[in-house]
């Protein structure tokens, strides 16, 4: 097997004095916004000079979808509530019903969106252009393989009440399913019952719904309306050190010997995955003509708690076979890795299996808080053994390709 080049001391310092750039001299990097667009151009001029062949490419993406529709789903859950407590003191059937259909177009509508990254609400939302960096290695004989690592451009927007060892997103989805799911089946029961006016049990289990809009105001006012986060942990560093990768191969004089190395910086992926849609659309006929693999890097602050996703919260699978490469590759290093699935929703590797592309994900276990949502995403809270570690996975993973074709 060739023995690929490790990550050097002075690469690693090149991981954060990039990162370190992109933070200073980038805006607020919301997705499909001048300082997204910075950071990716950034990205893209160092990498012209460690690759073979760089491009840029733009796309159009709809702005501020997921912030607008969670915030009217919210308040349609807080009215939803109180009519169901109103109507059911007044033995009201009508306002019941429209609460039963309520529940019904608001999970439907948080499923379709958030679930399975649903695009036809998309058009009654503000249009705006976006850009991808696309950056290739060549093999050192004729390529019957290629890898594409990649990473995002933009920054997640910003989440009150980040509480540290505290997965308050989560927390507060789930209770706003389980609320919404409470009330519905309360008031098909209510309907069911006869609509009595003023029964105890009614009364209960409408007061417990109205309970649930202190979870459903929390979730409301959950992302700052356009405050972004630094998004360093989740998209400055591991592009970063993908970058890096690529500096350490051209100084090594590197090459795979039948493997395509790429790298894939993707913009607005915090507007459900926009760029990696678009290209994975664009490209799925095009990366036909050899084996194709996609490695996004999500999420990286400790090597001692990273994991590989292959399936994700909405029922899609990814490549098992991929995960099970990366997890042999850890192994030859002496690493550890998890084997996960992610939570809710769909992950960074889901616009490539979807588009029949093998695929996988390398981040951080998502047993771990995440921290790239809040202020407290910090450049000095990264090792450089992640830096070290997770470099050297993605190398050796592409290593295990080159010697055993896809």
């Amino acid at each position: 097997m060739t023995i690929t080049p490790k990550l050097t001391q002075e690469n690693i310092d090149y991981v954060f004095s990039l990162a370190g750039r992109i933070l200073t001299e980038s805006s607020e990097r919301l997705p499909a916004t001048s300082g997204e667009a910075y950071s990716a151009r950034l990205i893209l001029n160092e990498l012209k000079n460690y690759c073979d062949e760089t491009s840029e490419e733009s796309f159009t993406t709809h702005l501020k979808v997921g912030t607008i529709l969670l915030k009217v789903l919210c308040g349609l859950l807080i009215i939803s509530a109180f009519i169901f407590k109103i109507a059911e003191s007044h033995g009201s059937v009508i306002p019941v019903c429209i609460c039963t259909v309520l529940s019904i177009l608001i999970f439907s509508a948080f499923s379709y969106k958030f679930f399975f990254d649903g695009k036809a609400l998309d058009v009654l939302f503000p249009k705006r252009m976006s850009i991808n960096v696309l950056a290739k290695r060549y093999a050192h004989s004729k390529a019957q393989n290629r890898v594409v690592l990649v990473a995002r451009a933009d920054a997640p927007k910003r989440q009150r009440f980040f509480l540290y060892k505290t997965n308050l997103t989560t927390v507060l989805l789930a209770c706003c399913i389980i609320g919404n799911t409470f009330t519905f089946c309360s008031c098909i029961m209510y309907l069911f019952a006869g609509a009595p006016e003023n029964n105890a049990t009614f009364s209960f289990l409408s007061s417990v719904s109205l309970l649930f809009s202190v979870f459903y105001l929390l979730s409301l006012l959950l992302v700052h309306p356009s405050k972004a986060s630094s998004g360093l942990s989740s998209s400055i560093v591991p592009a970063a050190t993908i970058t890096a990768i690529m500096k350490q191969m051209s100084e090594n004089n590197f090459r795979y010997n039948q493997t395509e190395f790429c790298c894939l910086i993707v913009g607005s992926e915090y507007s459900n995955h926009a760029g990696a849609y678009a290209f994975a659309s664009k490209y799925k006929k095009l990366m036909r003509d050899i084996p194709t693999v996609f490695i996004p890097v999500e999420e990286l602050t400790s090597s001692k708690h990273l994991a590989v996703f292959y399936k994700d919260g909405s029922g899609n699978e990814g490549s098992k076979a991929t995960a099970d490469i990366m997890a042999d590759a850890c192994d030859n290093l002496n690493l550890k890795i998890h084997k996960e699935n992610a939570i809710i929703g769909t992950s960074s590797f889901t616009p490539f299996t979807v588009h029949h592309f093998a695929s996988c994900s390398l981040g951080t276990s998502k047993k771990y808080i995440n921290k790239c949502f809040s202020t407290k995403d910090l450049l000095s809270n990264v090792s450089r053994k992640t830096i070290f570690d997770s470099a050297n996975i993605l190398m050796e993973t592409t290593n295990y390709y080159d010697n055993a074709r896809i």
